[in-house]
């Protein structure tokens, strides 16, 4: 998968120009938050920046860091899995997670959305591994490091660091019901690090940054976001779409069944020459196929939903799973049993995985950039139900329930194969327009990178090393390759990032900084309401900049007509400073006259 998809690794128009550029700004001498926007914790930043001081500032810098990640969490999702599974089930487990989360065409780790989001889901599954050592070993010093990598989860990306946490405090209830007490001391050494890494980190970041702009300017806390914010979260989640995102949640249980049934059948009838119930097996494992079909035909046809992935169905099936476990546990403990130990590291991995898919409870699907950093543990859950608890439940034990396990095994196996060699094929066949700068080089797909490798020469030919480009609404690769300053707070303009005050300080650091070359590119964004930059959001700052600056070049498809911002096209225009003076430019950005031939000619108009 390295070798097919090498180089292919980055989409620079979206979040992946931040996470080049914003280090480079942070090693320039910027202070995050303040001078910088970031909407996660401080550590990624920091660390990032530590890497290009050390290695030095190139895409290749990062790239080897996100590999590094990735071998980490793989290495972990196989040892997690090994705890509960055979050598070649956490092998098909691990090599699940490589095809759908860390190398597929629509996210990797190599060059992931947001590296907070991928040190993150590295110490948090750091400490899950702590904490299932803790529950093998009952020995404090797991829990210490399990809350030592959680806190560094919390400074990372929160929602992760709430994972690792749920799964420690499940562990601490186990080892309280076995010791009859409340393990106050293994309780205070697992929250002490949390505790201390989190006012550690934050109270350094407070000296300089004010609390208010923390919480309301970088929203860290999620305080005080945009509408257009909200909105985005609650189409992340699902919740823009209920009921309909109820029912595609609810279908995945058909494919769940359908995966299920076929599995059962291939072992069934793989054992047709024992003599054993084979047919009655067989009988079975159709009717659970056929009904699986049933339900999700109806309910795909009639509610107009097409979940991808059985995993589409864990908003019902992680909480039913994780209640029945708690429920056994409880009843085996009433009655004087042993708990299984299998069973406690089973409901704390599931645990692990039903907080995780939290932010994207009725819209868990296989494809999407959020993919990589909720499906890792999901996997080892689902292929557990698959392997071993539907043979268990639906088989008598003997030969078939053992031939089931192997089909099951071939099924995902071939599975991996064939998602493998399509992103493969995907990789290769839409990424083949080389960047190559002295910052680094990858492969992109051509409608993108022809215009972006036409910015970037304009923007070194047009300025120099010490002038700030502005590149809205995203895009800041172009800023990082070309090795020019950025002179807004905001990497990325999201619909609601720049309002009001915002947008005047905005303008106000575009004439201090002297900014002689503004790109905007035609990039749309439905998914947080506001589709295109000047048309649906920011038009003030629009007219602002079509009074001031004079389009120069257009970089992209032109078909029929010029294309107009909010067109499907992406295209990439630059204008330039109209004086000579920065001094002489308009500052106030209400409602300014506009020129409407002017801006139809230059393809501006509103539609």
């Amino acid at each position: 998968m390295l070798i097919a998809s090498w180089q292919r690794w980055t989409q620079p128009i979206i979040d992946h120009g931040r996470e080049m550029n914003l280090p480079a700004r942070i090693l320039a001498g910027e202070q995050l938050y303040t001078d910088v926007q970031f909407l996660y914790g401080p550590f990624t930043p920091y660390f990032n920046a530590l890497l290009y001081r050390v290695f030095g500032i190139h895409l290749s810098t990062l790239h080897t860091s996100g590999a590094i990640c990735a071998f980490l969490i793989l290495l972990m999702i196989y040892w997690l899995a090994r705890q509960l599974m055979g050598v070649w089930e956490s092998a098909l487990t691990a090599g699940v997670v490589i095809v759908i989360c860390a190398l597929k065409s629509t996210a990797n780790y190599i060059q992931p959305y947001s590296y907070a989001a991928l040190y993150g889901l590295v110490f948090a599954l750091c400490s899950l591994v702590s904490t299932v050592r803790y529950l093998q070993l009952c020995r404090s010093r797991w829990m210490f490091l399990a809350g030592v990598c959680a806190g560094l989860a919390l400074i990372s990306k929160q929602e992760l660091a709430a994972a690792a946490l749920a799964a420690a405090v499940v562990a601490l209830v186990f080892s309280s019901l076995a010791a009859h007490k409340l393990q106050w001391r293994d309780l205070l050494i697992c929250t002490l690090p949390v505790v201390l890494i989190s006012i550690g980190a934050y109270g350094w970041i407070l000296r300089n940054v004010p609390w208010r702009t923390l919480v309301d300017l970088n929203y860290v806390f999620g305080a005080n976001l945009p509408p257009q914010l909200s909105y985005y979260n609650r189409n992340l989640s699902g919740l823009n779409e209920w009921p309909r995102s109820f029912w595609y949640s609810l279908t995945g249980i058909g494919i769940l069944g359908m995966w299920i049934g076929l599995c059962l059948l291939l072992g069934a009838l793989s054992s047709y020459h024992r003599r054993s119930k084979w047919r009655a097996v067989a009988a079975r494992a159709l009717g659970i196929a056929i009904l699986s079909l049933a339900w999700w035909k109806f309910v795909s046809e009639f509610f107009r939903v097409r979940p991808d992935t059985p995993l589409a169905s864990a908003p019902f099936v992680l909480p039913v799973m994780v209640s029945l476990l708690f429920w056994q546990i409880w009843r085996g403990r009433r009655e004087g049993d042993s708990i299984p130990l299998e069973r406690r590291l089973l409901l704390v991995i599931a645990v692990f995985a039903t907080v995780s898919i939290a932010r994207v409870f009725f819209n868990v699907t296989g494809s999407g950039p959020y993919t990589p950093f909720f499906l890792p543990t999901l996997t080892i859950v689902y292929l557990f139900l698959l392997f071993h608890l539907s043979p268990a439940y639906f088989v008598p034990a003997g030969m078939i329930r053992d031939n089931a396990r192997r089909a099951a095994m071939a099924v995902v196996a071939i599975t991996i194969f064939i998602v493998g060699l399509n992103s493969a094929r995907q990789f290769r066949g839409n990424n083949r327009y080389e960047i190559s700068e002295q910052r680094g080089s990858f492969l992109v797909e051509p409608r993108i990178g022809e215009p972006l490798a036409a910015a970037i020469r304009y923007a070194r030919e047009h300025t120099t090393l010490d002038d700030y480009v502005l590149v809205l609404p995203q895009g800041t690769a172009i800023n990082f390759l070309a090795e020019r300053r950025y002179p807004l707070r905001q990497e990325i303009v999201h619909p609601g990032f720049l309002e009001g005050r915002n947008e005047a300080d905005a303008v106000q650091r575009i004439v201090s900084r002297r900014v002689p070359l503004i790109l905007i590119d035609n990039i749309l964004t439905p998914e947080i309401r506001d589709q295109a930059f000047g048309i649906d959001f920011n038009q003030n700052l629009l007219r602002w900049i079509q009074e001031n600056y004079r389009l120069t070049a257009r970089f992209g498809p032109i078909s029929g007509r010029e294309a107009l911002l909010g067109d499907p096209e992406f295209f990439i225009l630059a204008y330039e400073l109209k004086q000579s003076k920065s001094e002489n430019i308009k500052i106030g950005t209400n409602e300014p006259r506009i020129n409407t031939d002017a801006t139809e000619r230059h393809g501006l108009n509103p539609r």
